[in-house]
């Protein structure tokens, strides 16, 4: 889609989707051509999820961004250090006293879907 075709799309959406919608694609525009690809692949993934686990991804993900920043940043970590584990390890480590006593239940449901079902 040409700049001018993207500029009449967007000039159909409200102010605030259409400014979130250029926002996501200046990041896009100025990402390494490593951070692109990266970011391909994850959509890929996600792409090739049953529709019921793309929306529980989409569910959990509101959801972390529904959290106070610094909680945000520590489940968010989390996500990220269990997803680069194999299943048993993650799954051992999600169920440890450690876990539970230092995520609340809503925050350890969001970090088990999501390092489940988001890709690596």
């Amino acid at each position: 889609m040409s700049p001018a075709e993207r500029e009449r799309e967007l000039a159909m959406l409200p102010p605030a989707r259409a400014r979130l919608i250029r926002q996501r694609i200046w990041r896009y525009n100025h990402m390494r051509p490593e951070e692109k690809q990266a970011l391909r692949q994850r959509y890929q993934s996600f792409s090739q999820l049953p529709p019921d686990k793309q929306q529980t991804v989409r569910e959990r993900l509101s959801e972390l961004r529904q959290l106070p920043p610094a909680r945000r940043q520590l489940v968010h970590r989390e996500v990220e250090q269990l997803r680069l584990l194999p299943q048993d390890r993650r799954q051992a480590r999600s169920n440890s006293d450690q876990f539970r006593s230092r995520f609340s239940p809503q925050e350890q449901q969001i970090i088990r879907d999501l390092s489940t079902y988001l890709p690596n």
